[in-house]
C-alpha cells in the first residue's frame, strides 16, 4: 500500500510518543489480553490498520526516538500493576529491537527556550533530532498536531499516526 519511492530508504523516522504507545497497547490487548486497553486504541483499531501501519514502518531504514520519549511511556506504563509494568516494558524493549531503534538525548541546554515553553521537552528534543539529522531527510511520526504544525515551520516532514494506519502515504 505504501510507495517505497514517497519515502526513500535514506530517511530516518523519529517516533514521538503517541506511535509507540499505541503499537504497545496493541499488543498489549491482542497479545496479552490487557483489554481493558482496548479503550486506549485510537487508530490502531483493525488488522488492516496494523498492517498499514507496520508497512510504512519499514519503509524506513532507519528508526529513531529521544530518551524524552522513554520518560513519557514511563508516566504511562507505572499507572498498571507490577507484573502489567514487567509485562510493558518487555514489550517496548522488543519493539525497538524489532525495529532497531536508537535514542538521542537532547540536553536541555540545546533546546529553544521559546519552543520549550511553548512545546515541552518531548517535542523540542524530536525537533532537535530532526534538525541533527536533516541530511537523512528525518521524518517524525506523532499524533500531536501542533508537533506537527512546529515540523512544517521547521521545515520539517511529518506524518501523523492515522495518515501511517489508512494507509495513505
Amino acid at each position: 500500500m505504501f510507495s517505497s519511492d514517497r519515502f526513500d530508504r535514506q530517511s530516518i523516522l523519529i517516533l514521538d510518543t503517541g506511535p509507540i504507545r499505541e503499537l504497545v497497547t496493541y499488543h498489549a490487548v491482542y497479545r496479552f489480553g490487557f483489554s481493558k486497553l482496548r479503550q486506549e486504541l485510537k487508530q490502531l483499531t483493525s488488522v488492516e490498520n496494523y498492517q498499514n501501519f507496520s508497512e510504512f514502518l519499514a519503509t524506513f531504514r532507519k528508526k529513531m526516538t529521544s530518551t524524552s520519549v522513554i520518560a513519557e511511556l514511563h508516566w504511562w506504563i507505572r499507572e498498571t500493576d507490577h507484573h502489567g509494568q514487567i509485562r510493558l516494558w518487555t514489550r517496548v524493549r522488543e519493539e525497538f529491537e524489532r525495529m532497531g531503534m536508537d535514542e538521542d538525548a537532547v540536553t536541555l541546554l540545546a533546546m529553544d527556550i521559546e519552543l520549550l515553553a511553548k512545546l515541552g521537552p518531548t517535542d523540542v528534543s524530536l525537533l532537535e533530532i530532526a534538525r541533527r539529522n536533516v541530511q537523512q531527510h528525518p521524518v517524525i511520526l506523532t499524533v500531536d498536531g501542533q508537533l506537527q504544525m512546529e515540523c512544517r515551520k521547521a521545515q520539517i516532514f511529518s506524518r501523523s499516526l492515522s495518515e501511517a494506519c489508512m494507509g495513505v502515504i
